[in-house]
């Protein structure tokens, strides 16, 4: 068989191969977009949550702190005290009730500045992430510059099959049979990457899901308490 056969017959069996290829690496353009939708919703479904839980729910559960030692302190101020033993006892009892609450503000302070670092450290890798993201256009930008650059040279003569022989043919092949090589194994690894993201934000989705439950139970209970708060200030009596 000539140099020229060999050449042709490797020619096609790489046309096949590079067709799976295609396939392969279309389907994972497919579910790159698949999973970036479902980490969009449950980074839209976080913020809703986050919303829901430090403005809805936090907002009513101080509240109503406040007006339950808004309570305490109208029930301490309107006991008519006997003695001197009972005014301090009456005292002691306001000061124990502004100790409890400012031991459990303080306690809060201590938590929003933990959550507050938290955040910040996630900003900072969300900056990084924003970078890298950057970085991948700009890969996108200078692939088709060069690519616009191989197309302008063939157009002015590059492309010259007439000097081309078996050999020179037989070292693009052999070239193209190494590139694949590397493609496919690129190709395996990102699809075992996406099949592990796709499940991770699934399993991300179904977390989101039972905090959204939890902050409306939260919330019913915050409420419940509300209901409770007026029912005591509707008994004391000045």
């Amino acid at each position: 068989m000539s140099k020229a056969k060999i050449n042709a017959k490797a020619i096609k069996a790489n046309r096949k191969r590079i067709f799976k290829i295609d396939a392969e690496v279309m389907t994972n353009k497919a579910n790159a977009y698949i999973s970036r939708s479902m980490i969009e919703e449950n980074r839209l479904m976080i913020l809703s949550n986050y919303s829901a839980a430090f403005l809805g729910n936090r907002q009513l559960a101080n509240s109503n702190t406040d007006e339950i030692f808004e309570n305490r302190k109208t029930i301490l101020d309107n006991y008519n005290t006997q003695n001197d033993v009972e005014e301090n006892y009456i005292n002691a009892q306001k000061n124990k009730a502004s100790l409890d609450f400012l031991k459990h503000r303080s306690a809060l302070n201590t938590s929003v500045l933990k959550i507050s670092e938290e955040m910040a450290t996630i900003n900072a890798k969300l900056i990084a992430i924003n970078k890298k993201i950057m970085d991948a256009n700009q890969s996108i930008v200078d692939f088709n510059t060069n690519q616009i650059a191989e197309n302008k040279s063939l157009i002015n003569g590059a492309l010259n099959p007439k000097k081309a022989t078996p050999a020179s043919n037989a070292k693009i092949i052999k070239n193209n049979t190494k590139a694949m090589q590397q493609l496919e194994k690129n190709v395996k690894n990102n699809s075992k990457m996406m099949k592990d993201l796709i499940t991770k934000s699934q399993n991300n989705s179904d977390s989101l899901m039972k905090n959204k439950n939890q902050i409306k139970q939260r919330r019913n209970a915050a409420l419940s308490n509300r209901d409770k708060i007026l029912a005591n200030k509707s008994l004391i009596k000045f």
